[in-house]
């Protein structure tokens, strides 16, 4: 199968050669559209296209700095800044093994900072809790071939890899372990509301059972209605707050602290040791021009 050129992909895009090049090459000096970048980033990808490793290695030296941008939430709870400790801890560790160095960077989702992410050469990006509006200014920023993977948001792009829980596996864990199937859901907030919809969605519950945490006193008017009613939390965190009041409740520990909670509460957990294999993905994308993966949705196991 004949390989993908520069000009195949300024054809397909209906651009010119040069700004193909420019774009791939992340070229800074030129004025180019997002929309125009986002389209020609997309075609090189379903073309498969695969830049000369010659030039490659002459024209971009490996810093070996992995990147790991993480939002802060929109709204601030008590856990917030705790929720992705182990995440991050995991990333790191698998990181130093391969030999890489993490630069890690918390952003405040409503400013985020463009200019300290441009000033940074990165090999490869991991991106946490960021919404869509924010991924698609941000994305633009790292050049072609940058392998960025997206935790803990819905984004429908074959162009970046999604890590998230599996949900639709937990719920239909949930179902088999309760007599009684669960009547309501309580979860945190995540600033891409897309995941939170897909939540909502593999839970197979009406809206009017579904609670966002905003604060104690809404929560307990919720819970107010499903008393001695089975029910689900989303983030063990949380979950403790609710156990206080309601203890017909199972965990899905999507922070990976189940060990916070009582030892009598049912829980649902998630394999972070499949970040191993999303870490070595990331690897072979930095080291092996040709490598592909269709994958683009990583879900992480469930565990009892």
């Amino acid at each position: 199968m004949k390989k993908a050129t520069i000009k195949d992909i300024a054809g397909a895009a209906g651009v010119s050669i040069a700004t193909v090049s420019y774009i791939l090459n992340d070229v800074k000096t030129q004025s180019i559209s997002d929309e125009t970048r986002v389209k020609v980033l997309k075609i090189a990808q379903q073309l498969k296209y695969v830049t000369n490793r010659t030039a490659q290695s002459l024209k971009i030296k490996k810093t070996g700095l992995i990147g790991i941008l993480l939002f802060k939430d929109k709204d601030q709870n008590a856990w917030s800044d705790l929720k992705y400790v182990r995440t991050i801890y995991k990333i790191e560790q698998l990181c130093s093994k391969l030999g890489y160095h993490v630069l890690f960077m918390q952003i405040d989702s409503t400013a985020p900072s463009s200019k300290i992410i441009m000033e940074r050469n990165l090999d490869g990006v991991f991106i946490i809790n960021v919404d869509k509006e924010k991924f698609s200014t941000i994305s633009n920023y790292f050049g072609f071939g940058i392998p960025i993977f997206v935790i803990d948001s819905h984004i429908e792009d074959n162009l970046f890899h999604k890590i998230m829980p599996n949900f639709e596996q937990s719920f239909r864990v949930l179902n088999e372990l309760f007599a009684e199937s669960p009547q309501f859901l309580i979860m945190d907030a995540y600033n891409n509301e897309e995941l939170v919809e897909h939540i909502k969605e593999k839970s197979n519950m009406d809206e009017d059972r579904i609670y966002i945490y905003e604060n104690r006193e809404s929560l307990n008017t919720f819970l107010s209605k499903f008393t001695d009613r089975p029910g689900v939390v989303i983030n063990e965190f949380l979950a403790n707050e609710v156990y206080k009041t309601h203890k017909k409740t199972v965990a899905i520990c999507t922070c990976h602290y189940s060990e916070i909670l009582p030892e009598e509460m049912m829980k649902i957990q998630f394999e972070l040791n499949d970040y191993e294999e999303i870490l070595h993905s990331l690897d072979r994308y930095m080291n092996e021009q040709d490598y592909v993966n269709p994958n683009k949705f990583f879900l992480l196991t469930t565990k009892l």
